[in-house]
């Protein structure tokens, strides 16, 4: 048995997320960008660069970026606070963009038999 807590709310957001690249607008690239990077900059050799976003699936981004949102140091420093908050910024921008892009998606699939078709 581990000690590990299941952060349920994360693995929701993972699996909700499609398993292939979605398009995102320069500003939300630049947004995720910077906050990994503040991340990489208050927890030195704590985050992993971040992996170009045009070719890693959603469902993998967003595991890495709740994995991050798991960094809790004992006594956190204003800018690591400031860090983590635009993390759960980047997480929440970024859930809303993979929703957009999976109905984006269904609407281009066209009409489905069923009421109000």
């Amino acid at each position: 048995m581990t000690n590990a807590l299941v952060d349920f709310s994360g693995e929701r957001l993972v699996r909700q997320a499609p398993d292939w690249v979605i398009p995102l607008e320069p500003a939300d690239r630049d947004y995720l960008t910077a906050a990994v990077a503040a991340l990489r900059e208050v927890f030195p050799g704590q985050v992993p660069p971040l992996p170009p976003l045009g070719a890693i699936p959603a469902r993998a981004l967003m595991r890495m970026l709740i994995d991050l949102r798991r960094l809790r140091p004992a006594e956190p420093t204003p800018e690591q606070r400031t860090a983590l908050g635009a993390l759960v910024s980047a997480v929440s921008l970024f859930h809303n963009a993979c929703a957009f892009a999976i109905a984006r998606d269904q609407a281009r699939a066209g009409p489905r038999d069923g009421p109000g078709s």
